[in-house]
């Protein structure tokens, strides 16, 4: 089993099974370091690896000078490539089973965005512009639903259900389709940008089919998402991130922190598995304790008697 041969064949099938393009390639980048410390090992079959050998190729990749979500994504590679060919019947044993990825343990969840935040982030664009409407309701869509930049690029116009309010994601991580819910401030941004502003852009494209466009008529790429994003962060002036992802973790946060039960959150963000979900829980005890301190009474009164102590010695 010729490794080059192998994984050059992993490729072409995440190709044919529609993974996002940014997975595509962090999995071929990863793969080809891989490749080449089994080169410098004089590993040409995978037949040859062994448990061992991923053991030691994991300790190689901990000692990088990487973000430990980095390394984690080099090892998921190898284990995802390996998991194909034991489903595939290529491989009987598969040397990766059991092997943790490196950090997803402990996992910590990136930058979120309070409630405050998000509504001055939303408020930013001047409706009196196509373009300020058409970011609304690309941002509106994205708090929303909590979809993947991937999945939003993807949407195309019949994908929309604003009668039953919600977006059917045909096209989500791994290939797998769900149905999320609409709020009714996306539906409202969404419907004038569909009904106001798309077919004006689309009249110079009139055969694109995606759902948000730019005004030449293409439709928007991942930096031009990200781009309107930072220029409306600024704006806002909010010092933390506010990218499509953050939107994302911003709007699982706070629909936990109103009480939503995590598999509901789960299925909402289309995660595989409930561990996955769970990190985001590692923000509601720092956002409970600041909310403690800020309103609970016993702490306020504790406060006040030592501001007393405080004067009375002076």
């Amino acid at each position: 089993m010729d490794i080059l041969t192998i994984i050059t064949e992993y490729k072409h099938q995440l190709k044919t099974r529609n993974y996002a393009k940014s997975t595509i390639e962090g999995y071929s980048k990863n793969l080809d370091q891989f490749t080449a410390y089994l080169a410098s090992l004089n590993i040409g079959d995978f037949k040859k690896i062994t448990r061992q050998i991923i053991a030691d190729y994991q300790e190689h990749v901990m000692v990088e000078s990487n973000a430990m979500e980095t390394k984690a994504l080099k090892i998921r590679a190898v284990k995802r490539l390996f998991e194909y060919l034991e489903q595939t019947h290529q491989l009987l044993v598969n040397p990766t089973e059991g092997i943790v990825e490196t950090c997803r343990k402990n996992r910590k969840i990136g930058q979120v965005l309070t409630m405050d935040e998000v509504k001055r982030l939303l408020s930013q664009p001047n409706l009196s512009f196509k373009t300020h409407i058409r970011d609304r309701a690309m941002m509106e869509v994205l708090y929303s639903t909590a979809i993947r930049l991937d999945e939003l690029l993807y949407l195309e116009i019949y994908h929309a259900d604003l009668k039953d309010k919600v977006l059917y994601i045909r096209k989500g991580k791994g290939n797998k389709q769900r149905v999320v819910p609409l709020g009714k401030h996306a539906i409202q941004y969404l419907r004038e940008y569909l009904e106001k502003v798309r077919p004006f852009y689309a009249g110079k494209n009139p055969k694109e089919r995606r759902m948000f466009l730019l005004n030449s008529g293409l439709v928007m790429t991942p930096g031009s998402v990200r781009g309107v994003l930072l220029k409306y962060r600024r704006q806002a002036n909010i010092r933390k991130s506010a990218s499509p992802h953050t939107l994302r973790r911003s709007c699982a946060t706070h629909l936990m922190q109103n009480g939503a039960d995590i598999r509901y959150i789960q299925k909402l963000l289309g995660h595989r598995n409930l561990r996955t979900t769970q990190a985001y829980t590692k923000v509601i005890p720092k956002e409970v304790k600041k909310t403690h301190e800020k309103t609970h009474p016993g702490v306020q009164e504790t406060k006040k008697d030592k501001e007393a102590v405080r004067n009375h010695e002076e």
